[in-house]
């Protein structure tokens, strides 16, 4: 794959039986190194200054999301294991358990996609069951469909 890269991140809450879901793309940066993935890119949320770095680490069996900026946390998705971190905003923390029951992981020479099914607890309380796509693609050759 590529050094420039498009990616694209999708995710689904449900909370009560109701869904909440988001989807962005943007573009980041890739390497691989000692049998990581390393995927690179910045956000920018509303009311929130400056853009937040965002780094994923992908392993066959573990996915780190690092942030770091006016946002930090390290959240860990480790099949059949939780895992704790702090979520730091600029209006406070806030604990976040993060229980991986599933990771899926497809690699081809210019895309890498991982799902994710976890549930996610906020100050030690169940908030919802969440489902997670992180499709990487070189950007000389993507080409985000629907259904893909």
């Amino acid at each position: 794959m590529t050094k420039d890269v498009l990616v694209s991140i999708s995710g689904a809450h449900m909370v009560d039986g109701d869904s909440d879901d988001v989807s962005v793309i943007t573009a980041g940066s890739y390497f691989c190194k000692n049998g990581k993935h390393y995927v690179i890119y910045d956000e920018l949320i509303d009311g929130v200054e400056g853009a937040i770095r965002n780094t994923i680490k992908i392993r066959e069996d573990i996915v780190e999301i690092i942030k770091s900026g006016s946002a930090r946390s390290h959240m860990i998705f480790e099949k059949e294991k939780t895992n704790v971190c702090c979520y730091a905003m600029p209006f406070g923390q806030i604990m976040v358990g993060v229980n991986t029951d599933n990771i899926i992981l497809e690699e081809k020479p210019d895309q890498l996609r991982v799902e994710i099914d976890y549930s996610l607890d906020v100050n030690y309380e169940m908030v919802s069951q969440c489902h997670i796509v992180i499709d990487v693609r070189s950007k000389a050759l993507a080409d985000f469909r629907l259904g893909e």
